[in-house]
């Protein structure tokens, strides 16, 4: 099942369960991946993963400035609506993991230029790590 019917099939269980929320959620994705696909065309599985990454990290901002406000219940519902995006993405890579691929990566090319590296580690990681996590690992790497 590819990772637009089983958005569809969520939205379908999200309304005979009245999960308000989780239906809200699903929409905005499925929203975002229909106008990603008239501009550019049909979207694949990594695509729609790309799309929920970029919607996800936009509610991870969100949530520090409700935190910054002290707004405890946009709080809950921004750090529910994460645990949903986050439920359509593959499992990030653990520290150790990342660290060991940035250190393969970095010991092993002959340009120690940040972009080429940087390019090179995302390539290899995909979606399973944040570009935040990845730029630190190798800023401290190059070091």
């Amino acid at each position: 099942m590819t990772l637009k019917e089983q958005l569809m099939e969520d939205m379908k269980n999200a309304m005979r369960a009245h999960e308000t929320l989780k239906l809200d959620v699903v929409r905005m994705i499925r929203s975002e991946v229909k106008n990603f696909e008239i501009d550019n065309g049909e979207a694949d599985d990594e695509k729609v993963q790309k799309i929920i990454k970029t919607m996800l990290k936009q509610q991870k901002d969100a949530l520090q400035d409700f935190e910054k406000a002290a707004r405890q219940d946009l709080i809950d519902e921004t750090k529910a609506k994460i645990a949903i995006f986050a439920s359509y993405l593959p499992t990030e890579l653990a520290d150790d993991e990342l660290e060991k691929i940035v250190t393969e990566v970095a010991t092993t090319a002959t340009n120690k230029d940040f972009g080429p590296l940087m390019g090179q580690v995302m390539k290899k990681v995909g979606n399973r790590a944040d570009g935040g996590r990845v730029t630190a690992l190798l800023k401290k790497a190059l070091i």
